[in-house]
């Protein structure tokens, strides 16, 4: 099968819809299937990779590091060449709707994956309240409705669309995980001196990026209840963003940036063997589509507390390799802190993290797709 995939965001830049497009695009390959990827050109990207043409593009002024991609280029006359049997858009915006011409220009069907609840990212472009929303939710039903099949990570997701009025049949296929060896991984004592962590620290982790629909601050304002309770806890947060300087300060005005590690963007071995070696990986985003970052972990033996929000509640139903907690401060540190005082509990949800991680592996969610590719290629 030839595959091409649209997007507005692609390498070098670090986030979910990038690393989606490359554990399904390696998966695909693997299985002999050929991957196109149409994608924007990036400052500093000088590398050419094999089946990836680039479009020019801008800082986007709200978020700068986001691009907006000009979809023209004369990689598109020669579209037809390819022999593409399906159209894959990872986002709704200049690339996901050149997806969407070149799909009806040359009868090619279109899948697109909904990523991202864009109603919760409004204040970063200053549009905030319900006006706007429903504005999102209008453009986001009519990208869809262009579509011949949409897939989500969640079920929270498509009853989110089917809300919004989409009518396109939907499908629940969440990104898989990679495999990781493990005898690659970094060792916990050499981490704890490069970031200058005290051997005896008790290790709570973040991994993501550092916007406000991450609810960072959430996480550090949880940390001096659990520190009365457990005096020798660090977490440590992983990734970089916008709002960087202003956890800095939070941590601080709370007196307990001893107590946190910023570690900026790493690479992917050191974010692994970061989570691997932490007690407990936390989060509390209530924006997440599905929450990969947090299977992730728990293929690390790593287990999770969160607040129980949209995709997260399907990762740890039935608080199996983890615990869920309400929306709440006080309650999401005592669970922190129940884990971290009962050894034997602790053990158990790490037993279940492997468990529930397995259950989502690259090539089972891959076998999905395909079907799902099939299917529509038949039915087109």
């Amino acid at each position: 099968m030839r595959i091409a995939i649209f997007t507005d965001t692609y390498k070098p830049q670090i986030n979910g819809v990038v690393t989606s497009i490359e554990i399904f695009r390696k998966e695909l390959e693997k299985k002999g299937h050929k991957v196109f990827i149409f994608a924007p050109m990036l400052p500093g990207e000088n590398k050419r990779l094999k089946r990836v043409f680039r479009f020019n593009s801008v800082t986007y002024p709200f978020q700068r590091e986001h691009r907006l991609v000009f979809p023209y280029s004369r990689i598109l006359n020669k579209f037809d060449r390819l022999k593409i049997d399906i159209i894959h858009s990872q986002t709704p915006f200049s690339m996901g709707l050149l997806a969407a011409y070149l799909s009806k220009k040359y009868k090619i069907p279109l899948v697109h994956t909904y990523h991202t609840l864009f109603t919760e990212y409004l204040h970063y472009i200053k549009l905030e309240g319900e006006v706007f929303k429903n504005v999102v939710k209008w453009a986001s039903k009519r990208y869809c409705n262009l579509c011949d099949l949409i897939i989500v990570p969640s079920a929270k997701i498509l009853e989110e669309l089917k809300e919004y009025g989409v009518a396109s049949p939907i499908e629940i296929i969440p990104t898989g995980i990679e495999s990781i060896d493990t005898s690659l991984l970094v060792k916990a004592d050499a981490l704890k001196e490069q970031y200058n962590i005290p051997t005896n620290r008790r290790l709570l982790c973040f991994v993501g990026r550092l916007g406000k629909e991450k609810n960072i601050e959430f996480l550090i304002n949880a940390m001096p209840s659990i520190l009365i309770s457990v005096k020798n806890t660090q977490l440590i947060i992983v990734g970089d963003g916008p709002e960087k300087i202003p956890l800095q300060k939070l941590a601080k005005k709370l007196q307990i940036q001893d107590n946190i590690t910023f570690t900026g963007y790493v690479d992917r071995k050191i974010v692994f063997s970061i989570v691997r070696m932490s007690d407990i990986f936390i989060f509390a985003s209530t924006t997440e589509t599905q929450g990969l970052v947090l299977i992730e972990a728990m293929s690390m033996r790593t287990p999770v507390v969160a607040v129980d929000a949209m995709g997260v509640s399907d990762v740890l139903q039935g608080n199996y390799g983890g615990i869920l907690t309400p929306d709440n401060v006080s309650k999401f540190s005592d669970k922190i802190v129940d884990l971290l005082q009962n050894p034997v509990l602790l053990e158990q949800k790490s037993e279940e993290a492997t468990h529930r991680a397995d259950e989502w592996s690259a090539e089972n969610m891959t076998e999905k797709l395909l079907k799902c590719y099939n299917s529509i290629i038949i039915s087109h």
